[in-house]
């Protein structure tokens, strides 16, 4: 099969790790990119001099023999300059809130686990690891596919890419919607039908330099709230950090008149931004009066770069093993990858990467 031609659709961490695995096995490997930039949830953006990242934060498993370590060197991924981290608070807080993202104990133990070994973060966070795998790469940024079929794609500036085999790394159920070729209603019906878990509305804070101490490690506020740290000032202090809930943390609350539907119905992004530093002030003291200024993203966000129904953060919900998606479809040269599979995260993105590069290879 090496020598033969390979389109990925969507330039995540799923189809830069299948691009870069299988062009070093010798296939001609083109992904097709949706957005203005690869990398999906690794994605980084500026305001005002201050990096933040999307959905990148840290690491588990990146220790001498661990998981990811032994994903990542091979790849040469080792080479970054990887930072460890203090432990996250693993126990306690953070497991309820990784049980909305993994019903099942046995995945919440393999999402838990690495970070029980060890914690990294990256410098330059997602950009750095993204620009690593996109090295030597042909990545076609503005490439929204259209229409697959077997034998290549379309996308909807009518550009059309012929390819032997195609690997999709985003959502089965969109990639169900591009599907051309006949396949059995059965098979569609349960990639349309799977549940998604949550999306994640955001608070990206400009601190004020020497206001909030730096804390090299994440921190879980009650079971629906994280908060990260970006890289701290030149003085130590903090210099930004990122408030992330699921959806779900305000349901409780009353809707605002007047607010934007189209943000998150019922709520206005400031009221929601408002909410979620409140709540992050009971374990960080001082964060309301530390920042400076702040952006927002909300699931209609994650939808729109990511391509993931209702912008589902983990991606599809895992009740029980029935729920796990073969990287191989029944069309023989039409394989998915990504984190909708099986775990979710760097780590459960990167196992499946290689899984969908063995069925291949196989």
């Amino acid at each position: 099969m090496p020598g033969k031609s390979v389109i990925v659709i969507g330039a995540g961490l799923g189809g830069l790790l299948c691009g870069k695995i299988l062009s070093q096995h010798g296939f001609q490997v083109t992904i097709l990119e949706q957005g203005a930039q690869a990398g999906g949830a690794l994605q980084s953006f500026v305001r005002e001099g201050i990096r933040f990242d999307t959905g990148f934060h840290s690491v588990g498993g990146l220790g001498p023999g661990e998981p990811l370590e032994r994903i990542f060197r091979p790849l040469g991924l080792m080479d970054l300059p990887w930072m460890p981290m203090e432990p996250d608070e693993l126990e306690g807080c953070a497991l309820p809130f990784l049980r909305l993202s993994s019903r099942t104990e046995d995945e919440q133990n393999h999402v838990l686990e690495p970070y029980r070994m060890s914690t990294w973060r990256l410098a330059g966070g997602g950009k750095t690891l993204v620009d690593a795998l996109s090295a030597g790469q042909d990545i076609q940024l503005r490439k929204r596919v259209s229409v697959l079929e077997k034998g290549g794609v379309t996308c909807v500036d009518g550009s059309r890419f012929a390819a032997d085999l195609i690997v999709s790394d985003i959502h089965p159920a969109t990639t169900m919607r591009m599907l051309r070729d006949t396949l059995r209603p059965a098979y569609r019906n349960r990639m349309e039908q799977l549940e998604n878990g949550p999306g994640i509305f955001t608070v990206y804070a400009k601190l004020r330099p020497g206001v909030l101490e730096y804390l090299n490690r994440s921190i879980f506020i009650g079971d629906k709230v994280m908060a990260h740290f970006g890289e701290p000032a030149p003085d130590g202090s903090a210099r930004s950090l990122d408030l992330l809930a699921f959806e779900t943390a305000f349901t409780d609350q009353p809707v605002i008149p007047g607010s934007d539907q189209s943000v998150m119905p019922g709520y206005d992004r400031a009221s929601l931004a408002e909410s979620l530093i409140r709540i992050a002030a009971q374990r960080l003291p001082g964060l309301p009066e530390a920042i400076e200024r702040f952006w927002t993203s909300t699931p209609q966000t994650w939808e729109r770069y990511t391509g993931t129904p209702g912008g589902s953060a983990y991606g599809i919900v895992k009740h029980d093993p029935s729920d796990y998606i073969s990287p191989k479809t029944p069309l023989p040269w039409l394989y998915l990858t990504g984190q909708n599979l099986g775990l979710h995260g760097v780590l459960g993105t990167s196992v499946t990467a290689l899984n969908t590069c063995k069925s291949i290879l196989s």
